[in-house]
């Protein structure tokens, strides 16, 4: 039996992409996850799909928009009302407003993009600790390679994102001593919204792929999932305030 039977999960943006493969990975662990998502539509079948995954999964579905600020209380009331605590807590959801240079970035952009991860990831943060202390929990937040690698046209997104990698290495030392543990995945893997991106900006993905040293696409189940799976085991649990590149080496760095 896994070390993670019976714990509970949150997942934003849970319904596809990244989301649903670390829930994919998580119910075959025997967690019970809560995903969250604005389309109720796409909610449903994942929720279907993590059920029959997982005949014996426990799953809710929260549709939730993370720019509003009451989404994260929410959020977590529901879950520990219904699933009985909360164990672990990825924020996966955001916005993805690329493709234009600084000086074309509008302030929709810029304020969608920090609303829908730091502020919401924040957020989700604060309203998890109280529960997360009681389990000695785990935190996972999602960064990007956009960010660490300061790549151009990603003005609004990959600052976010860099913002998200600073609060949770403040989170991860002011919390330590509670016994969280607070990680961030940049991540490179197969989505609807990298194959939409990938199609509308071809020439980006052609020199990513060209520095790519394992050239492929990575897979959101096995490898972010995984990864996922093991940083919330006692086997990870001693690692914190860590950024993973979970990108085939196309960003190395120090």
């Amino acid at each position: 039996m896994s070390a993670l039977n019976g714990k509970v999960a949150i997942i934003t943006g849970g319904s596809k992409g990244t989301g649903l493969g670390i829930a994919r990975a998580y119910v075959k662990e025997g967690v019970a996850v809560t995903i969250t998502g604005r389309d109720q539509a796409a909610l449903d079948a994942a929720k279907v799909e993590l059920e029959t995954l997982a005949p014996h999964a426990r799953v809710l579905a929260i549709q939730a928009d993370n720019k509003e600020h009451a989404a994260a209380t929410s959020v977590v009331s529901q879950t520990v009302e219904q699933l009985g605590q909360l164990d672990i807590l990825i924020n996966n959801a955001q916005e993805f407003r690329t493709g234009v240079g600084l000086e074309d970035i509008s302030w929709d952009d810029m304020i969608s993009s920090y609303e829908s991860g730091v502020f919401a990831t924040w957020r989700f943060m604060v309203a998890s600790l109280p529960h997360l202390k009681d389990t000695g929990g785990t935190i996972i937040n999602m960064g990007s390679g956009a960010g660490t690698q300061s790549i151009p046209k990603h003005g609004a997104y990959g600052s976010n994102k860099e913002a998200i990698r600073g609060l949770s290495r403040i989170a991860a030392r002011e919390w330590g001593p509670f016994g969280i543990t607070v990680n961030v995945i940049n991540p490179y893997v197969a989505s609807a919204e990298s194959i939409r991106y990938e199609r509308e900006h071809p020439e980006i993905i052609a020199e990513i792929m060209k520095n790519l040293p394992l050239g492929r696409i990575g897979d959101a189940e096995l490898n972010v999932g995984g990864l996922c799976v093991f940083l919330a085991k006692p086997e990870g649990k001693y690692m914190t305030g860590s950024t993973f590149d979970v990108e085939g080496g196309s960003f190395i760095r120090p």
